[in-house]
């Protein structure tokens, strides 16, 4: 059995879509469990409806925890023998669970895959490395914002750290592949990742922007000078700041040039 956990927060429509994409898994041993942080709006009444047709649990937090606690409480009840998680507005395709079993082996952490990112008016393509290792990671996140993993894993790890206001998803694949070795990814489209501008945001640019630093803190003393100054590049993009070309060369490892130039050129 897969366990699927999946927060949610005031996405009502969005998550009605996610949810419709777990049920259309090839793979039929699934148990999702969904956590509802303190919605307001008619997210409830969705997921009981929902549940009239199909079975799934529900865990309901009557504040707002956040994120990476509501992931938490779901990791720490989770049943399946592996896990995995959903964002409330992206989508699978409907071999995920499938082919990622098929990819999983033993000397490795997890399965990530091929993403599509839809920013809107322009959808590209995320074709990941066949092996995604543990100083592939201290670079940046190259595995993206789900894995596939051992229940068991995540548990032992004491899942996502919750300290962190952002970039909880690359601080526990970092430690993941620290513990259990790299990840393989499964060459396959297998997601849509929503990455459109005028999504809503449950954290704030300036709560984000704290949470990447404090990552980029946590793992620094892990990270060559080279690791250290893309880390810095990419902090200095995600705070709006818009590094010369001559900064891009000095602080961007070879083997990623080709990419910072087509994100400069196209984002």
């Amino acid at each position: 059995m897969v366990t699927v956990y999946l927060p949610t927060r005031n996405r009502r429509d969005s998550l009605k879509h996610a949810i419709e994409s777990i049920f259309n898994q090839t793979w039929n041993s699934i148990e999702l469990i969904v956590v509802d942080d303190a919605s307001t709006d008619a997210t409830a009444e969705l997921l009981s409806r929902i549940q009239k047709k199909r079975s799934f649990r529900v865990i309901r937090n009557e504040t707002p925890l956040g994120a990476a606690k509501s992931r938490n409480m779901a990791i720490s009840q989770a049943g399946g023998e592996f896990i995995t998680g959903l964002d409330d507005d992206d989508l699978w395709m409907p071999r995920r669970i499938e082919l990622m079993i098929k990819e999983f082996r033993d000397g490795f952490s997890g399965v990530s895959s091929n993403d599509l990112m839809d920013y809107g008016k322009r959808i590209l393509r995320w074709k990941k490395r066949k092996i995604i290792t543990h100083q592939d990671l201290l670079y940046y996140n190259c595995a993206g914002n789900q894995i596939f993993t051992r229940t068991k894993y995540l548990q032992e790890l004491g899942g996502f750290d919750e300290s962190l206001s952002a970039a909880q998803d690359y601080d526990l694949w970092i430690r993941l592949t620290e513990a259990y070795g790299p990840i393989i990814n499964a060459p396959y489209l297998l997601q849509t990742v929503n990455m459109r501008s005028e999504r809503d945001s449950i954290t704030t640019s300036e709560r984000k922007m704290e949470g990447y630093q404090a990552c980029f803190e946590k793992h620094r003393s892990k990270m060559t000078p080279k690791q250290i100054s893309y880390q810095q590049y990419r902090l200095n993009l995600a705070a709006g700041v818009k590094p010369s070309w001559i900064e891009l060369l000095r602080s961007v490892p070879a083997n990623l040039i080709h990419k910072e130039i087509k994100r400069r050129i196209f984002l």
